[in-house]
Formats: C-alpha cells, structure tokens, sequence
C-alpha cells in the first residue's frame, strides 16, 4: 500500500501545551519493565547459544510487589519481602531437553533490581514464577526442533497493531530526562524519580518528586535543603539553555494534608519499600518517557520476543524509520500499522508526517528501506530498550539540539 502523508498533524513540539512524565529507572512499573526486558534478552542469548533459535515467550507479564520497611528517623529495616511475579508463556524446553529457565529468569530480576535499586543490598526479595507453556497449539512452547517455529524463515506480525515512531527528542522530553539524571548525580538520592514536565508556550515547569536514600542524610531539614540546593541549580542550569522561563519544583506533597510530607526517606531508593506495586506496559515508553502527543498506540514493548512480536519489533522498525527520516527531514513522526500474520515489510497502512514540507516519495523510500532491514535482533539483544539513566552530558547535549 502506497504511504500517505494524510491530514497534517502537529508534532508535539509545534502545540501549544506539551506535557512529558518520566518514570524514573526506580520507579515500580519501570521496574517491572526492566525486569522483563533483560529477562527475555537473557533467555533469548541462551536460546541461541544453545539451540541456535530464539524460543517463543511472552515475559512481558512481569509484576513487582512492593514489601513493607520499618523506619526510624534516617534509617530502617525489611520485615516483608519485595516481590517479582514472572507471568506469561515461554518454552521450557527444545527437542525434549529442559532449559534453565527459572535460573535464567531470577538471575536477571536479581540483577536488574540491583542496577536500579542503590539500595538494593538491604532489600528483602522474592521471586515467583507464574509462567505457562499454555497454547493452542501443542508444540508452540516445547518445540521438536526449528521447524516448529513457523515465524523462523519470514518474521511475521503475529497481531494487528498499530506503532509509532518520532524523532528527535522534543525539547521537554530531554528536559524531564535531564531532570532525573540531574538528580541521581548526588549519592543520597534514591532512583525511584518521577519527573513531570511541562511546557506552554515557551514557559517550563518541572514538577520532581524525590527521594532520599537511607543513611546519607540525618534529618528532614538536611533532606530540604539538598532538594533545594539541586533544584536551583537544575533551574539555573536549563534557564541558560532554555529559550523562554522554566521552574523546577520538588516534592510538592503538603505535609498539613496528611502525616507524611514531600520529604520520604527509603531503604531501597524506591517507594517499593512502602509497599508501592509495579507492571510492566504501565510506566515509560520505548521512548524512556510518557507523552500523549505522539499519537502512540498501547504497545507495550519490554519481555516481548524479540525474534518476531509486533509490540517489540514494529516498535524497532518505527523507530528506526523515524530517526532516517528525521535525519534527511527534520522532526518527524512515522506511523506504520500490521496486520495479523503479515509480513514486516509489507504493512498495511505508512503515515508519514514531518515538520518541514517534504516529498512524500523520497520520505516513503526511506521508510521502506527500514522495513525491508531483517538485522533488528543484535540490536535488540544490546539492550536499546532496557530501561537506564543516560549521562548527564548526553541529555545535555539533546537539549541542545532539541533548542537549534
């Protein structure tokens, strides 16, 4: 099907109003999503190194229960453990032999908590398995051998769904990224940051809610003073780079509204100690930030097989088609939808939209030249999805682009 530029819509960075939210790498739905990220990436590298093939699974079910920590005034202790639930369906074996899944599974929560959590070490945690091998079809998840893999020869959509691709970065999606990496820059800081950024016109207000970690500051009065010492800083720091106002405020809780004030204090550097529950698909998208202005469908990414699931591979191929077209015509929006069963380069439906006027031919070549690239795995596999803190100096120069 020929590609359509369709009705013209803004990008986000052309409305009035844009409004990002970044759950940051502590945050529980970001945990989960990391959790189930690296968990299908592992499964996946021992499926090959193994058998030669990347085995069927769905491990983005993944949930994270928040445990209970008993604190005094700057320092406190577990009495109820921290939970992972892994759900979904995955192949527990190939040709009759078992696969160290649960292994494979629980070294990669472990992990995974460990990066994100600073606090990870005093962390109580279990872990569950709740997976099945469940299906229609009686060797979908215990193959014979590569030939019950049907998707091996022609990757193919195994549902109808619709992905959206954008690039570069707006202007507040750098800002609301930058705002947790500024954060995380100082050691008492926990990880489970959620910053909110919004822009109308050409005035910014950065909302941020932080936490602190658990033996680096003693009291409530030293926690103020470190968010506002940062948070003027980060202000100062975007109001030389910003073309228009901005504000940073932090931990805007009211402690007249209830016992417990903006100032928190936590074990693991995330709410998870408060008992705070986490799923995957709930928090960041591929993009490491939640903005209703992309037009974005529902599609969660992370835990999805990286060997043909729509959710994870559309994603990739929107996402690389958009950076191609952004490259040649500046801020774009790529949209692509599959249908059940068809091949990747053979979509339904090509939206392209970009910012500056652009021939729709030599814009649609480009995209297609992505969906005819069959090389999505090795990059996947690296982790291009797996939830992190970029550096500082990164997001920096991002926002510097973002503002030419």
């Amino acid at each position: 099907m020929p590609a359509s530029s369709g009705l013209r819509t803004p990008l986000p960075h052309e409305l009035p109003v844009e409004v990002v939210e970044r759950k940051g790498v502590g945050h529980p739905d970001t945990l989960a999503d990391g959790i189930a990220e690296l968990a299908s990436i592992r499964y996946s590298r021992h499926c090959l190194d193994t058998v030669g093939v990347v085995l069927h699974h769905n491990l983005d079910k993944v949930a994270v229960f928040g445990g209970r920590a008993t604190f005094s005034d700057t320092d406190g202790v577990y009495d109820r453990p921290l939970r992972v639930v892994f759900g979904g369906r995955i192949s527990t074996s190939f040709a009759g032999q078992a696969l160290p899944v649960r292994e494979i599974l629980e070294h990669a929560a472990v992990d995974h908590l460990r990066t994100a959590l600073p606090g990870f070490d005093r962390v109580q945690l279990e872990v569950r398995h709740e997976t099945t091998n469940s299906s229609k079809f009686s060797h979908w998840f215990a193959p014979r051998s590569s030939d019950d893999l049907p998707e091996r020869p022609r990757p193919f959509s195994n549902d109808t769904a619709y992905l959206v691709g954008s690039a570069p970065r707006t202007v507040t999606e750098a800002v609301a990224l930058l705002a947790e990496a500024w954060f995380r820059r100082h050691a008492w800081a926990g990880s489970d940051i959620k910053a909110l950024a919004v822009r109308n016109g050409a005035t910014w207000t950065v909302t941020v809610c932080v936490p602190a970690l658990a033996g680096y500051l003693n009291s409530s009065a030293q926690f103020a003073e470190a968010v506002t010492s940062a948070a003027g800083e980060l202000t100062d720091l975007l109001a030389q780079r910003l073309p228009g106002r901005v504000s940073v405020l932090c931990n805007t809780r009211d402690s007249r509204i209830g016992p417990i004030s903006g100032q928190y204090f936590t074990l693991s550097g995330s709410a998870v100690d408060y008992g705070e529950d986490g799923l995957v698909g709930r928090g960041n998208a591929r993009t490491g930030v939640i903005s209703g202005a992309h037009l974005a469908g529902n599609e969660a990414t992370f835990g999805k097989n990286p060997a043909y699931h729509v959710g994870k591979v559309g994603g990739w191929l929107a996402d690389t088609a958009a950076h191609a077209v952004a490259t040649e015509f500046g801020p774009c929006r790529i949209a692509l939808l599959w249908r059940n069963g068809a091949r990747y380069d053979e979509p339904a439906s090509i939206e392209i939209n970009t910012v500056n006027p652009a021939p729709l031919g030599p814009a649609e070549e480009l995209v297609r030249a992505t969906l005819s690239r069959t090389d999505w795995m090795a990059d996947l596999l690296t982790g291009r999805y797996l939830p992190a803190v970029a550096p500082v100096d990164e997001l920096l120069a991002d926002l510097e682009r973002a503002v030419r």
